[in-house]
């Protein structure tokens, strides 16, 4: 059942509010990854050793994730149009710096600074419940979460912008976008309506509560699986599929690119699809879609013989390019679409506590992918085979299919009404 936020809504709002908020989402994640480009720069310019070098690409992310829950403690405080301001006023101060640091501490505070685009998650989602028509979260956070591709957004950009003239105007060039946005938000939008007062416990008690409840774990593992494994693939995929098909570095990034697409792209049908035939279904028909497409990929590298009745027969089972490349696409789908349903079911479960939980969320999904690239070298190290990485993803992708189907949703009921 979902809670009713009105007996209107001003639709008119609505077409202003959302291109504004997904606008200001996208430029913030597409901050996150500026280090992953700019960054094979000032590791020459500083000779950075690898460690330095991963942990200087890594500080928006990780930042991010550190940042996400309390600035979502601070969206259900102070509004989500605030927090949105104050988390765009602060990645241009964090790229502002960038123009003027000469040092590489300087600019791991710049990138510490970047991780201010956690809150834009949470915030948007607080502030876009307030324009909501009716049976139409799933759509309308589907379409917010397009903003979620903001962070392979840096691998198209930035890359002409830096052959073009250089790698500092890159910096600046979002700068100038996310000023605009700022002054947009200004002048076109109002801060959202205020909720009727009713009598809520202390704000420590909730915040206790969000973090003992098992569906507020839960959610986070969804998203930890959804939203990190995705990025971690992003990342790790040039690399795999240069090594597996002895392609160059170059054209392994650009068939990783046709994975972080249809992420993008299937999270609005898979909220539409969550509006209509319940987010649960959707969710659990994407995570069990991505269970088969992970063994599938899993299978390695194969060289067996068959011991007839006559004579042995020699078996060769080998992935090619393009059979990979199409079950790494209906792979991104599958797992965008599950974005979609678990923004859905969000709303649903959490009506008025969309920025703490979702805080919660998006900092799993920073953790996890700061972490599964590294638990990927590990198995490649440890198995030795470099399917592995799919292996690791299909065993998180089995627990979570546990944990949805033991989790009974039909006899929960909204947090909001037990606070």
């Amino acid at each position: 059942m979902i809670p009713h936020r009105g007996p209107t809504v001003d639709q008119t709002s609505l077409t202003i509010v959302l291109p504004l908020t997904l606008a200001a989402f996208f430029v913030a994640f597409a901050c996150w990854t500026l280090f992953a480009v700019i960054g094979v720069d000032l590791q020459r310019i500083f000779q950075l050793s690898n460690t330095r070098y991963a942990l200087l690409i890594a500080m928006p992310v990780l930042a991010g994730g550190l940042l996400s829950f309390p600035l979502g403690l601070m969206t259900q405080r102070f509004g989500g149009r605030r927090v949105i301001l104050a988390c765009l006023a602060g990645l241009v101060v964090a790229l502002a710096l960038l123009s003027w640091v000469t040092s590489y501490t300087g600019f791991l505070l710049a990138g510490a600074g970047l991780g201010m685009a956690g809150g834009l998650f949470s915030a948007g989602l607080h502030y876009l419940v307030s324009y909501l028509p009716p049976g139409r979260a799933g759509l309308v956070f589907g379409v917010f979460g397009v903003g979620l591709g903001g962070a392979g957004f840096s691998y198209l950009i930035v890359p002409a912008v830096r052959e073009a003239y250089s790698w500092e105007l890159a910096p600046l060039a979002y700068l100038l976008v996310i000023v605009l946005i700022i002054l947009l938000l200004l002048v076109l939008t109002d801060p959202e309506p205020r909720p009727s007062q009713s009598p809520q416990p202390s704000r420590s008690d909730a915040t206790a509560q969000l973090w003992i409840t098992p569906m507020a774990c839960r959610f986070s593992l969804y998203f930890g699986f959804l939203f990190g494994g995705v990025v971690a693939l992003m990342l790790w995929l040039p690399g795999y599929l240069s090594a597996v098909f002895s392609l160059s570095l170059d054209d392994g990034a650009r068939w990783s690119l046709l994975f972080a697409l249809p992420m993008v792209l299937s999270q609005v049908p898979g909220g539409m699809g969550a509006d209509r035939f319940g987010s649960v279904l959707v969710l659990r028909i994407a995570l069990f879609s991505a269970l088969v497409l992970l063994f599938l990929l899993s299978y390695p590298d194969t060289t067996m013989t068959i011991h007839g009745v006559t004579r042995d027969i020699p078996l060769h089972l080998a992935p090619l390019l393009s059979v990979s490349v199409v079950l790494l696409v209906l792979l991104s789908a599958a797992m965008g679409t599950g974005i979609g349903a678990v923004m859905r079911l969000l709303f649903e479960q959490f009506p008025k506590h969309l920025g703490g939980v979702g805080g919660m969320m998006l900092a799993s999904g920073c953790i996890s992918a700061f972490a599964l690239p590294m638990m990927f070298g590990m198995a490649n190290d440890l198995v030795g085979i470099r399917s592995s990485v799919f292996m690791l993803l299909f065993a998180l992708c089995g627990m979570t299919v546990l944990t949805l189907e033991s989790a009974h949703y039909r006899h929960y009921r909204p947090l909001d009404r037990a606070l």
